[in-house]
Formats: structure tokens, C-alpha cells, sequence
């Protein structure tokens, strides 16, 4: 039987890698992004916000305006959720160990009124929260939402590693080296807490360990808003989206093969209309060892909206441009008003908007996501 250890791990790292489409049986990791954050405030009004979001990279613009007769000062955030170190150990990456062990895995940068800005950076770690049976336990895995990770991490135990050498990396590799040189007494306190345990089942070099924390990083720096007057922010950073194989069934009723839609997760989560789904058959090339389903590669871009509600009112306009980054891809997104502009690209806008769900947005490519 498995330790308890063992099923969490199987469970977080089921968490941190189910982001991509509910018909895959192989997936890559990512890391998931959001907007700028501020503490809840009624004087700094976000006047526009124009975003881009492409397979590689995200840029955003935005214009805010101190509403008071006072200057308010504050730090302004841009968090990234917490990612589970075991995820880069059971999946593949677009990432290289280089971007893991990064101090900015991302490159964010940010410029205040054209002017780059001194970013600060600190990344936490933290406990994985107490593992919960499922209640079926062959219904399939619905991770929370993003936003929730990074609002809810669970415990704090950046000092308990570090106490020990441990570095809050990303990259597996560096983290085991660390865990490599602890004593037994350090080993047991961490398996008794359920934070690492070696790995008993010869599973080869590249996973001597299971480890069970996450890590969050975060960038920041202190800004202050002069009474009346606006102030524009852009910042950006690279896009590197989960995702995995992806398949595609031509499903219209119940039969020996399947009782139920195996696309209808995506189709919901991803609003599949009747139009897209015909532009994903025409994409994607008929598998036959795969019941004659139609198989590519999914990118799954998560991006947290939701956290303009941080600012005061709705955001007075708001542009965002999706880019699917080849005119052969199917991009499919969960929002309204959507204009074609070229091959590649898409723009929605919006006036007093006030976001009320997060972005997921699929791209299904029919090539391989990592070539020889």
C-alpha cells in the first residue's frame, strides 16, 4: 500500500498537471500568471487595461488614476500561484533547469510612465494542504481554480527549509541535490510533517525523491499614485502554459466505446462552440490507435482576471488581443464580443468592465509539443 506521502503526492501532482484538456493522457507543466495586484482601494481607478496574450509571452498596459485629493502609496504586486516542485519531476517542461532556478523563472519587467522600474522579488514555500479522499474516487480530478492556490497556499515552511539548505527553487534537480546532503534526524522531519520522503520505487536517477511543497514567487515594488493625476504601468513577461496530448472524438451519442462525451469538460471549460469544434477536426489529423479520434497538442493559457477588483470600479476600457500563434492552431476562449483581426489574432472590448470569471484559454495544435 502506499504511504500517505506517496497518495498526496500522487494527488498534488495529479492537481498541478490536470490544467490541460480533460482527454489527454500526457501533458507538459506550466506556469500559471495573473495581472497586477494593490491593496482594496476606493481612490486608484483602473482607466484601461490593454493586454496581450500569446503562446509565449504576455504584455499589459495600463493606465490608472489616483481618483482623491491625496497621493496613495502602496505596493503593487504581481503574484504568480504556487507551483509543486513534483510537478517538473513527473512531467515534462518547456522550461529549461535554467528558467526553474531563475530568480525571475518569467523575466517580468515592469516601467512606470516609460521609466523600467526596480522590481524586488521574494518567493515563499509552502506545506501542501491535508489530504482529502474523494468521495468517488474514479470521478476525475477538477483542480481549483488558480486564484485559489495563491489566495489559500497552506502552510508557511520557507524558514523550515532553509534552516536545513534547502533552497526555494523550482528546478527538481537543484532541490534534490539539497535534500541529498540532510541527516536522517532532517529526512524524518520532513516525512513526518509530509513534505519529502525518498523515493523507494526505483523510479530512476531523475526522481530520488517525492517531494510535497510548492512554491510561490512574487514581484513587487512600492508605487505611489500622485492626487489626480494618472499613472501608466506596462509590464511582461513569457508564456510558458501548461498543456499535453489532446484528443479529439467526433462524439454525437452514447456507444460501446463511450456513454458520455469525452470532450464535454473541454467544451465547457473552454465554451467549444459547434464552429470550433469543426475547425479542431479540420486541424487535427485522424489517430488510429486512438479509436479514430483526432490527436494534437493542447496549450492551456490560464491568466487571473479577476484581480482588477482590487482597484477602484470597473475598468473604464478594456482591450484584450489573443494570439493563437499559427494560422493552422484552433483557439478557443470562454468570453463574448470576439473580432477576428488577422490569421493569428483576436481582440475583445469592453467598456466598465468588471471581470467576473478568470481567462482559460485552449490552443490545439497539431504539432508536437516537443520536437526531436
Amino acid at each position: 500500500m502506499p504511504t500517505f506521502l506517496t497518495r498526496l503526492m500522487t494527488a498534488a501532482c495529479t492537481a498541478a498537471l490536470m490544467t490541460f484538456a480533460a482527454a489527454a493522457n500526457d501533458g507538459f507543466a506550466g506556469i500559471t500568471a495573473t495581472g497586477l495586484e494593490f491593496q482594496k482601494t476606493d481612490k486608484i481607478a483602473m482607466q484601461s487595461e490593454d493586454l496581450y496574450i500569446g503562446m509565449h509571452e504576455i504584455r499589459v498596459a495600463y493606465v490608472f488614476k489616483n481618483t482623491s485629493a491625496e497621493d496613495v502609496s502602496g505596493t503593487v504586486a504581481f503574484p504568480m500561484p504556487p507551483v509543486m516542485i513534483g510537478t517538473f519531476i513527473v512531467s515534462p517542461t518547456q522550461m529549461k533547469p535554467s528558467d526553474l532556478d531563475a530568480e525571475n523563472p518569467l523575466n517580468f519587467t515592469a516601467t512606470v510612465d516609460g521609466q523600467k522600474v526596480a522590481v524586488k522579488t521574494d518567493r515563499r514555500a509552502y506545506a501542501p494542504k491535508p489530504y482529502v479522499e474523494p468521495a468517488d474516487p474514479n470521478a476525475p480530478y477538477v483542480p481549483p481554480p488558480a486564484k485559489e492556490e495563491y489566495e489559500d497556499p497552506g502552510e508557511d515552511i520557507t524558514e523550515l527549509l532553509t534552516s536545513m539548505g534547502i533552497p526555494i527553487a523550482l528546478d527538481p534537480e537543484t532541490v534534490m541535490k539539497a535534500l541529498d546532503k540532510l541527516t536522517p534526524e532532517q529526512v524524518k522531519t520532513l516525512q513526518d510533517k509530509g513534505l519529502a520522503e525518498k523515493d523507494t520505487g526505483d523510479n530512476g536517477p531523475d526522481m530520488r525523491w517525492i517531494i510535497g511543497w510548492s512554491v510561490g514567487i512574487r514581484h513587487y515594488w512600492d508605487q505611489t499614485f500622485p492626487a489626480g493625476a494618472e499613472v501608466k504601468i506596462e509590464h511582461a513577461y513569457k508564456a510558458f502554459p501548461n498543456g499535453g496530448l489532446f484528443y479529439w472524438y467526433d462524439w454525437q451519442k452514447p456507444d460501446e466505446n463511450w456513454d458520455t462525451d469525452p470532450n464535454a469538460d473541454d467544451k465547457a471549460k473552454y465554451c467549444i462552440d459547434a464552429a470550433t469544434a469543426e475547425a479542431i477536426k479540420a486541424a487535427l489529423p485522424v489517430d488510429a490507435e486512438a479509436g479514430g479520434s483526432r490527436g494534437g497538442t493542447s496549450y492551456n493559457i490560464a491568466y487571473i482576471l479577476t484581480t482588477a477588483k482590487t482597484w477602484k470600479g470597473p475598468i473604464g476600457s478594456f482591450k484584450l488581443t489573443l494570439d493563437k500563434g499559427d494560422a493552422k492552431n484552433v483557439l478557443s476562449v470562454c468570453m463574448d464580443g470576439i473580432t477576428k483581426t488577422s490569421d493569428t489574432t483576436f481582440k475583445i472590448e469592453k467598456k466598465d468592465f468588471t471581470p467576473d470569471r478568470d481567462l482559460e484559454i485552449l490552443v490545439i495544435t497539431a504539432d508536437p509539443a516537443f520536437k526531436e
